[in-house]
């Protein structure tokens, strides 16, 4: 998803993952610390970590950027007595791998060559400390020792220049998901470079996801109603074909971070220029109170050195083409090459392929990989039924500094809840290249039985007694995706 800029909606979610943790057998027992409800005294120098002196910036520093009041997490472990409540549970929660929701990490099959940023997962001597503490009965030391006071992070942009949003709020209602678009005028005079973005739902009940693109020849203007919106669903005006003609500048889910780049780093948002923004929202059922989804934008008029760029690679539902991505074969397949996932799969994989193009190929006009091109970062996207998804580049020339086989992410217990970007901890010189002839492959595992919450949550809605076949589609309950949104960073010609 992470930091405080998660979106209360990703919080909502991640109540399952709780949820989960507190009503397995014998929950009872990883509830507060085995010393009882009394406060415990100090201990003795070196006889067992204290909250202040070893746990408290712990939980600063990975925990209370969503647990803290006011914030996205169902509860606060910012005082000693918050976090002794829950202690047992934070250990089994963190140990389980759950808790905190960074889903990237090294794995058996992959281990990528740079950390990442942002990184808040605990290490081994980290965890063996707050189970120690726990152990202990949750000894809260010397309030002396105590880090300085928790700051919450801003959920907003750093350094935001520009906020732009709908001309009026929009409610959605009924059975089925919807997806609107939104045409967004931000009256730029003169070319600016876009350093950041952040995408502020409005109403985080029913915003499930959001795509903004730039329009630079004005050509989505007509499309717009008074309001400055439109219907852009299927059996509407498709915003996929819209899209594919828009050069985008990030995708959206609940727990995606901001667009954030380093100084020196900018995509040109030409003079003129209008924005798209298409939200996708799950009603469930209801009218929903009125949203108005906002973008913050970070302009400079400086020309970078390193231009920027979003592509959504993946989500193909036929076989690979003659330009080389497609969808490849894959276990239940049938009569053709299909994106299925079938009733009852505990581990159903579906693998999408995208071969980078020549600059002078067709399909670059639609998805440039400029010269030098290298892979700032990464979003991967499933839906409900996704657990594991994993990101690969096979290299037609591969170099002692750039590998012939590269594992670029992967994401061993993925959560639809906590969507956020990965970002490689790295100089742009050393990041990861993609050049043409390059394969990138993107590995989607499903679980598709009444083993995955998810799933029995979504039959009993349904008012269904068994599960169903599950394709392709935008809907998050009974569709699905396979997709990976590449940030992306070149020398600027």
């Amino acid at each position: 998803m992470p930091a405080s800029s998660r979106s209360r909606s990703a919080a909502r979610a991640s109540l399952s993952v709780l949820a989960v943790a507190l009503t397995v057998p014998g929950a009872a027992s990883f509830t507060g610390c085995s010393g009882g409800d009394e406060r415990t005294e100090p201990q003795a120098p070196g006889s067992s970590p204290t909250f202040h002196k070893d746990v408290e910036p712990i939980l600063q520093r990975s925990c209370m950027g969503c647990h803290s009041a006011g914030n996205i997490a169902p509860f606060s472990i910012t005082s000693y007595d918050d976090a002794k409540a829950v202690a047992a549970l934070m250990v089994q929660t963190i140990k389980a791998g759950t808790m905190p929701p960074f889903a990237v990490r090294d794995t058996d099959e992959c281990s990528t060559r740079h950390a990442w940023k942002g990184d808040i997962r605990l290490s081994d001597e980290e965890i063996s400390t707050l189970e120690a503490w726990s152990e202990a009965g949750c000894p809260e030391g010397d309030p002396k020792d105590a880090p300085a006071a928790f700051v919450p992070k801003s959920p907003d942009l750093p350094g935001t220049t520009l906020e732009v949003h709908p001309k009026e709020p929009y409610v959605t209602s009924g059975e089925r998901d919807e997806f609107r678009c939104f045409v967004i005028d931000p009256e730029l005079a003169e070319d600016q470079y876009l350093n950041g973005l952040q995408v502020v739902p409005g109403n985080h009940k029913v915003v499930h996801h959001g795509v903004v693109a730039i329009d630079p020849a004005r050509s989505i203007a007509d499309l717009a109603g008074p309001d400055g919106s439109f219907p852009c669903g299927e059996g509407e005006v498709e915003a996929g074909s819209i899209l594919g003609e828009l050069q985008l500048l990030t995708a959206w889910a609940p727990g995606a971070d901001p667009v954030d780049l380093p100084d020196g780093v900018g995509q040109l948002i030409p003079k003129g220029s209008l924005l798209l923004m298409q939200v996708h929202y799950h009603p469930a059922g209801t009218t929903a109170d009125p949203d108005l989804t906002r973008i913050q934008l970070r302009l400079t008029r400086e020309k970078p050195k390193y231009g920027f760029l979003y592509h959504m690679i993946g989500n193909f539902q036929e076989p690979v083409n003659e330009h080389g991505f497609g969808l490849l074969p894959g276990p239940g397949d049938k009569d053709r090459v299909e994106f299925l996932v079938p009733a009852d799969s505990e581990a159903h994989v579906e693998t999408q392929q995208f071969t980078v193009p020549a600059a002078d190929a067709p399909v670059a006009q639609r998805i440039p990989f400029p010269p030098g091109t290298r892979v700032y970062g990464q979003l991967l996207h499933m839906h409900y039924l996704g657990f594991d998804q994993k990101v690969t580049v096979t290299r037609a020339n591969g170099s002692p500094d750039q590998p012939e086989e590269e594992c670029l992410a992967h994401a061993p217990k993925w959560e639809f809840a906590w969507q956020r970007s990965y970002s490689y901890d790295a100089p742009i010189e050393s990041l990861p290249t993609l050049d043409p002839g390059d394969v990138l492959q993107i590995r989607c595992t499903y679980n598709n039985s009444t083993e995955n919450p998810y799933v029995v949550k979504a039959l009993k809605e349904a008012q269904l007694t068994s599960t169903i076949d599950v394709a392709y589609g935008e809907g998050s309950t009974f569709d699905e995706m396979c997709v990976a949104g590449l940030s992306l960073v070149y020398p600027m010609p």
